[in-house]
This record gives C-alpha cells, sequence and structure tokens, in this order.
C-alpha cells in the first residue's frame, strides 16, 4: 500500500469516526427530550419501520409490560440489522415515559442467538448461484 493511499484511507477512518460520534450522541441514552418531541408517526426502529404507535399500542394495551425486550418481542423493535443500537434507548424512553419509570429500569434488550445456525457450506452455495 502506497503512502498516499494509506493516508487517504486514514482521512476516511477519521471522518467515518466522527459521523459515528455525532449519532451515538444523537441517540444518547436519558434524552427526555427526544422522546417527548415524538409523534405517533415518529419511526423509531428504522431497521423494522416501527413507528412509535406502534410501541404506544403495545404498551396500552399491556400494562404487565414494563421492558424494552417485552417491547421487543412484540414490535420487532432492536431485530433489524442494527440490533437496537439506534433504537433501544427510544424505546426504553417510551417504556418509561408510560410506566413512571427511569430508562434504565425499562432495562437493555437481550442479546439473542440466532434460532437456527446456517451453516456456511448455504452461503457458498448462494455465492455460486451469482
Amino acid at each position: 500500500m502506497t503512502a498516499v493511499r494509506s493516508r487517504a484511507l486514514e482521512r476516511d477512518l477519521r471522518r467515518s469516526r466522527r459521523f459515528a460520534a455525532v449519532v451515538q450522541r444523537m441517540f444518547a441514552p436519558e434524552r427526555p427530550g427526544l422522546t417527548a418531541l415524538a409523534t405517533p408517526a415518529t419511526t423509531v426502529c428504522r431497521c423494522e419501520a416501527i413507528p412509535r404507535s406502534d410501541i404506544d399500542g403495545f404498551l396500552q394495551a399491556n400494562p404487565h409490560a414494563d421492558t424494552v425486550d417485552a417491547v421487543k418481542l412484540s414490535c420487532r423493535t432492536g431485530m433489524g440489522p442494527c440490533q437496537g443500537r439506534y433504537c433501544e434507548t427510544t424505546v426504553a424512553g417510551a417504556v418509561a415515559a408510560a410506566r413512571g419509570t427511569t430508562v434504565a429500569a425499562a432495562g437493555r434488550f437481550a442479546a439473542q442467538l440466532p434460532v437456527k445456525p446456517v451453516p456456511l457450506q448455504t452461503y457458498a452455495e448462494l455465492l455460486d448461484g451469482d
């Protein structure tokens, strides 16, 4: 790798890290203002296209549900490619607001192993089909 290419890659990496830091600050925990600004049409989980109205409806219909995992199991929040990295705190804020508790009390999404492991041969066969 040339020195010029190496510097270009380092510059791109710094730029990507700055962008990632901004996204992380935007979705930082304990931001009650974001929860208050959400309307029923606000998309909470971008990966699964889950609006706030789905979460609120579930929480109203299920007064015993008081964790983010309960919402995840019913509404599919946190099940997309980001695995809840972006929506977890917003879901926790919605649960906390609905239950009069804290974001910490609403918990975090539990990590789940794949339901069925996929053999590498399956992926190889998919690539052979291209």
